[in-house]
C-alpha cells in the first residue's frame, strides 16, 4: 500500500486524469501485474507476439509511422523491437508511468502523448503526420469504466476512431468476460465485441486470467477471452 501511496503522489500526468480516477487505475494495475506476474505472463506474451506479427505481415514501408494506444505500462508492448523498426511512434495514454517513462528514454523516436480516446475528459489524440499501423492495445474493453457507464458505444466508437487515423489498424482486446463465483459454481458472461468487429477475421485468441480467486475475493474469479482483429485503416498516403 505504501509502494501505491508513492506511485500516485509522484506519477506525473494531467490534471484530468488523476480526477478521473485514470491514474489512481493505472496505479492499480501496476499493482495487479506484481501480484499476478505468473498469471498473466502468457497473456502478455501473446499481446507481444501479436504486434511483432502484425509488424512482419503488413505493408509499412521500411520506416513506418506507428501509434499504440493505451500503452501504459508497456508490460504488454515489445517497444524495443517496435523502436528499433519504426521511424516514429506515439505511445499515447491518458498517464505514462514511470516504468514507460525509462524504456522510451534516448529513443528518439518515441513521443509520449497524453490523451483521452473516448473524448470525453481530455484532448483527444492527433497524429503529427499520416499513421501506418495504429495499434489499440488491450484497451478496448476499458472505455468508459472510469466515467460509470456507456461502455458499448465506447467501444464501437473506437473502432471508428482507430480506422479514422491510420492505413491499417490492429486492434488487441477483450472478446468476452467471464466471472465465476467459487461457491456456488455459476459462471456469468458479459460480451464485449463491439457489432464493428462481429465480421472482421480474427487473428489470435487466447484467454487471461485477469483476477485468479482471491485477488478480488476469495470464491470470485475473473477471466476474459482476448482476441486480435486487423483492419484496414481510411488514411491514404
Amino acid at each position: 500500500m505504501i509502494l501505491e501511496a508513492l506511485t500516485y503522489l509522484l506519477t506525473p500526468c494531467p490534471a484530468w486524469a488523476r480526477r478521473t480516477g485514470l491514474l489512481r487505475e493505472s496505479v492499480a494495475i501496476g499493482a495487479r501485474y506484481r501480484r499476478q506476474l505468473r498469471a498473466w505472463d502468457p497473456h502478455l506474451t501473446q499481446s507481444k507476439q501479436a504486434i511483432l506479427d502484425a509488424l512482419g505481415m503488413a505493408d509499412l514501408g521500411p520506416e513506418p509511422r506507428i501509434a499504440v494506444i493505451g500503452s501504459g505500462h508497456g508490460f504488454d508492448l515489445p517497444l524495443e523491437v517496435l523502436s528499433a523498426r519504426a521511424g516514429a511512434i506515439d505511445l499515447v495514454d491518458a498517464v505514462h508511468p514511470w516504468r514507460m517513462r525509462r524504456r522510451a528514454r534516448r529513443k528518439p523516436m518515441v513521443r509520449l502523448v497524453h490523451a483521452d480516446v473516448t473524448g470525453r475528459v481530455g484532448p483527444d489524440y492527433t497524429p503529427a503526420a499520416p499513421l501506418d499501423l495504429i495499434v489499440s492495445l488491450n484497451l478496448i474493453s476499458q472505455l468508459g469504466v472510469a466515467f460509470g457507464g456507456g461502455e458499448s458505444a465506447l467501444r464501437e466508437a473506437h473502432v471508428v476512431w482507430l480506422r479514422q487515423r491510420a492505413r491499417q489498424v490492429l486492434i488487441i482486446g477483450d472478446s468476452e468476460r467471464r466471472r465465476q463465483d467459487g461457491a456456488t459454481g455459476m459462471i456469468l458472461t458479459d460480451p464485449l465485441t463491439p457489432p464493428a468487429l462481429a465480421g472482421a477475421p480474427v487473428q489470435a485468441e487466447w484467454v487471461w486470467p485477469v483476477a485468479p480467486a482471491g485477488e478480488i475475493a476469495p470464491d470470485l474469479a475473473v477471466e476474459t477471452t482476448v482476441r486480435v482483429w486487423r483492419l484496414d485503416g481510411s488514411v491514404r498516403t
